[in-house]
C-alpha cells in the first residue's frame, strides 16, 4: 500500500482556518510531536509556534503523565475516540478551561482549549442565587406556581403543596385540586378578580382566598401573580406566589374585636358622662342652649371615634371628618361643598379637627350661613409637604359682625385647635360670611 503523500496546500488552508478561531488549538502526531499550533495557542500558552513545531509535546508541556489531562491525551491517541474534560488551567492559573481532544487522520490527535472562566463564574453565581432563592422561599414557606395557558398545566414548588397540607408531588399538574379546596364563596370572588384583571390587560394581580386542607383546617392565603400576554392579547402564562396569612388574619380579627369593644366602652362612658351631667346640672339654672351645646360636643366626639374605629385607629381622612361633622346640617346635599386631596390624619389630630368642624357647623346653623335657606358652606384644603391649609367659607347667610367675646367654641378653635394642630387658626368675620383658616403641620399617619 502506498503511503499517502502530504497535501501541503490543504495543510496550509487548514492552518489558515485554525489561525482565525478563538480557541487555542494544536495537533500532535503519533510520535507526540507538535505539528500544528494556531495563533490563539501562542497567546494562551505564551510561546511562539516556531519554537514548538516539531518538538516533543511531553518535553514542552507534559510535566507529568499521571494527570487526568495526560491520561485523556493518551487514551484518545490509543483508542481513537473523542473526549472532553473541564478543569483549572495548568498554564493559566485562576482560569477554567474546557478541553476537547479528537482523533485526526494519520494517527494524529487535535486538542482544542476553550477558556470558560467567565461562563463558569456566571454558572456559579446563578447556582448561588438559586440556592439563596430556594432558602428564602423555604424559610418563608412561599408557594410558587407557573401556569401555561396553551396546555392548561401548572408547575408547583414543594412549598405550595405544604401550604395546602399535601405531600410533595401530590398536587398534580393542573389547578383542579387547588380549586376543589377553595370554598365556593372565595372561589367566586377569585374567579371574578382574575377575569377583571385579564380583561383590563393588567400585568400583575393580587388576591386573597381561603383553603380547606385535608385535615379540615381552614387556612388563609395571599397571592400575587405576574401575567404574560401573547400576541393576540390573551394570557399565555401566569407566574406567582402564595403565602399563608392565617396568623395575620386571626390577629386582625382579634384587633377588630378589641377596637369594637373599646369603642363600645367609650360610647358607654360618654353616655354615662352625659347622664351624670344632665342629673347634676338639672335645676341649676343651666340654659337649654348650653346643655344642647354640651350634648352636641359629646356626639361629635363619639362620631370621631366611630370613624377612627372603622380604620383600626390608624388614621382618618379630612374628607371623612368633614362629612361626619356636616352630616347633621346637610339638606339634600346642597348646603356643603368639600374639595381637597386625600390626606390621612393621625388619631389625635382627626379628633381635634372633628370637634372644630362641629363647632363651626353648629355656629353656622345658629348665626351664620346655615341659619338661612340660601346659605352655603365651602370647605377647601390643600397640602404642600407637611403643611396643611384648610378654609371654611360661609356665604349667603345674614350679615356677620365680630363677637364681643368668645365662648367655649371660639376658644376651642383659636387656642385648643391651634395647639393641637401645631399651627394657627384665624377667624375672619366678614360681613358676607365667616371664613375660618386653619394652618397645620402634619405628622405621618
Amino acid at each position: 500500500m502506498k503511503k499517502r503523500r502530504p497535501d501541503l496546500a490543504a495543510d496550509a488552508r487548514l492552518a489558515a482556518v485554525l489561525d482565525n478561531v478563538s480557541d487555542a488549538y494544536f495537533a500532535i502526531d503519533q510520535g507526540w510531536r507538535v505539528v500544528l499550533f494556531n495563533t490563539a495557542a501562542e497567546a494562551f500558552f505564551g510561546v511562539d509556534r516556531e519554537s514548538v513545531l516539531g518538538r516533543d509535546f511531553w518535553q514542552l508541556f507534559g510535566r507529568s503523565r499521571e494527570t487526568p489531562y495526560a491520561r485523556a491525551l493518551e487514551a484518545v491517541m490509543a483508542e481513537r475516540r473523542s473526549t472532553r474534560l473541564t478543569q483549572p488551567s495548568n498554564m493559566r492559573p485562576g482560569r477554567m478551561v474546557e478541553i476537547r481532544i479528537a482523533p485526526l487522520p494519520d494517527g494524529a490527535i487535535g486538542v482544542s482549549t476553550h477558556d470558560i472562566t467567565a461562563l463558569s463564574k456566571a454558572e456559579e453565581a446563578a447556582l448561588l442565587n438559586q440556592q439563596r432563592l430556594d432558602l428564602a422561599v423555604s424559610a418563608h414557606r412561599m408557594g410558587i406556581f407557573d401556569w401555561e395557558s396553551s396546555s392548561a398545566s401548572v408547575m408547583w414548588n414543594p412549598e405550595m403543596a405544604a401550604l395546602l397540607g399535601l405531600d410533595p408531588g401530590t398536587l398534580g399538574g393542573t389547578v383542579e385540586m387547588l380549586r376543589a379546596m377553595i370554598p365556593d364563596e372565595d372561589l367566586a370572588v377569585l374567579d371574578s378578580t382574575m377575569r377583571n384583571i385579564m380583561a383590563s390587560g393588567a400585568a400583575t394581580a393580587a388576591y386573597e382566598y381561603r383553603v380547606r386542607r385535608p385535615d379540615g383546617a381552614i387556612r388563609s392565603l395571599e397571592g400575587a401573580a405576574r401575567l404574560l400576554y401573547g400576541a393576540e392579547g390573551k394570557v399565555a402564562r401566569v407566574v406567582g406566589t402564595n403565602i399563608d396569612i392565617t396568623q395575620r388574619k386571626t390577629a386582625e380579627t382579634h384587633q377588630r374585636l378589641l377596637l369594637n369593644e373599646l369603642n363600645h366602652r367609650v360610647k358607654n362612658t360618654l353616655a354615662i358622662v352625659q347622664a351624670m351631667a344632665r342629673q347634676s346640672l338639672r335645676g341649676d339654672g343651666l340654659p337649654q342652649e348650653a346643655w344642647e351645646a354640651f350634648e352636641g360636643r359629646l356626639a361629635a366626639l363619639s362620631a370621631a371615634h366611630n370613624v377612627l374605629t372603622e380604620r383600626s385607629w390608624e388614621s382618618a381622612t379630612i374628607a371623612q371628618m368633614v362629612a361626619v361633622a356636616t352630616a347633621p346640617y346637610e339638606d339634600g346635599g346642597t348646603r356643603f361643598s368639600a374639595d381637597g386631596p386625600s390626606v390621612n390624619l393621625e388619631p389625635k389630630t382627626a379628633v381635634a379637627l372633628g370637634l372644630a368642624l362641629h363647632e363651626l357647623a353648629t355656629n353656622a346653623s345658629k348665626y351664620g350661613a346655615l341659619s338661612t335657606t340660601a346659605g352655603r358652606v365651602a370647605v377647601r384644603w390643600t397640602r404642600s409637604g407637611k403643611h396643611l391649609r384648610l378654609t371654611w367659607t360661609e356665604t349667603g347667610g345674614p350679615p356677620v359682625t365680630p363677637p364681643e367675646r368668645f365662648g367655649f367654641g371660639g376658644r376651642l378653635l383659636r387656642r385648643g385647635l391651634a395647639e393641637e394642630l401645631q399651627g394657627a387658626v384665624q377667624l375672619n368675620f366678614r360681613p358676607e360670611g365667616l371664613v375660618c383658616t386653619m394652618e397645620a403641620t402634619l405628622n405621618e399617619a
